[in-house]
């Protein structure tokens, strides 16, 4: 096929998703595809793909009822034939419905719907003509992804028209990041690290009961949270009122992710649901063991009692347990923790994920 390909996602901030499309971008790019990107104006994937000559980039306003605007359909129309572009992959239904409808006029032959997040697409008229008539292929990050994805109406689309290709970590690049450990560790201290933005789907909440409930059986630990969010107050509130607050320390934003691995000595992830969770491989191939609740993809990455602990969602005390069993066995922090890199390295590597993508492209 001609290795033409655009990458379109008008999603304004950046996230897992946007760090996929722009790894993809550019590993397509030096694997000889021709790479063209789509973003919204305003949008941080675009500050960043910006900086690449070799990526051919548009900016325009997308939103929601932009496959209205014949501005907005011409532009689009017009860069995939300058760019001969053979191959689409959207990230948000907004860019599916304006971009899937202009590469349809402009003879684009693959037409792919990339879904991140496990959430149910609505039996709408409009989204049944988009699956069965614009797009070509449903994409998904994670088998609990796709299931969700369809539950509306598993007829949707064809199951021969929908893949599961994981998100992969570009191991070589993050074995070469910086990691010396952040916050200094104290000795004879286990430090628990939780990272992810400050909502309730990450389910912190959980987590700071779970460690009340450790320091009652005179088990006192340090927990590290790297992330802001919209809950940031009602959390140190929290902490505050179940007197946490001399081992729970807030970071904020951090963005020497690997530095931050290097500072604890558990990954506790007490989120209720996952995209894919880019967290859980990057703390895996640092040999960290994982505590989390047994909910969405995570059983997909993490193997439980293998690479690290799942429990029921929602439930503090077994989460309380599982760290408890962690903290006081270094040993088996360092079995899990060994073979949580071992799985990264065979399962959610990006040069695996990205020969993966390709064979979808190809089929």
């Amino acid at each position: 096929m001609n290795r033409s390909i655009c990458l379109f996602n008008s999603n304004r901030a950046w996230g897992g998703g946007e760090q996929w499309y722009y790894a993809h971008a550019l590993l397509l790019a030096e694997r000889g595809w021709h790479v063209s990107v789509v973003t919204h104006e305003s949008s941080v994937l675009g500050d960043r793909l910006g900086k690449h000559p070799q990526i051919s980039l548009l900016r325009l306003p997308i939103g929601n009822l932009s496959f209205f605007n014949p501005f907005v359909l011409a532009r689009l129309i017009k860069f995939f034939r300058h760019n001969a572009v053979q191959a689409l992959i959207t990230a948000l239904p907004s860019d599916l419905k304006a971009g899937g409808l202009a590469a349809r006029l402009a003879g684009v032959r693959d037409i792919v719907f990339r879904r991140g997040l496990a959430v149910p697409t609505r039996n709408t008229l409009l989204n049944r003509l988009l699956f069965r008539r614009v797009m070509t292929k449903l994409l998904c990050n994670s088998e609990h992804t796709r299931r969700m994805v369809l539950s509306a109406n598993v007829n949707l689309i064809t199951p021969e028209r929908t893949f599961v290709v994981y998100n992969g970590l570009d191991l070589p690049a993050f074995d070469t990041l910086p990691g010396d450990p952040l916050v200094p560790k104290q000795p004879q201290r286990v430090v628990v690290g939780c990272a992810g933005r400050l909502t309730k789907q990450k389910g912190h909440t959980y987590l700071l009961e779970s460690v009340a409930m450790l320091r009652s059986r005179g088990i006192e630990v340090t927990v590290l949270l790297a992330g802001t969010g919209e809950l940031d107050r009602d959390l140190r509130a929290q902490a505050k009122r179940l007197g946490l607050e001399h081992c729970f320390h807030f970071l904020g934003f951090v963005e020497e992710m690997k530095r931050f691995y290097a500072s604890i000595d558990i990954l506790a992830l007490p989120s209720l649901w996952e995209g894919f969770g880019y967290v859980l491989t990057e703390a895996m191939t640092m040999r960290l063991p994982v505590v989390a609740f047994n909910t969405s993809n995570i059983p997909e990455v993490v193997a439980h009692g293998e690479t690290g602990l799942l429990v029921p969602e929602r439930n503090s005390g077994a989460f309380a347990d599982a760290l408890e069993s962690l903290i006081r066995a270094p040993e088996l922090r360092s079995r899990m923790g060994q073979a949580g890199r071992r799985r990264v390295e065979s399962c959610f590597t990006l040069a695996k994920t990205v020969h993966e993508l390709e064979e979808v492209l190809a089929t």
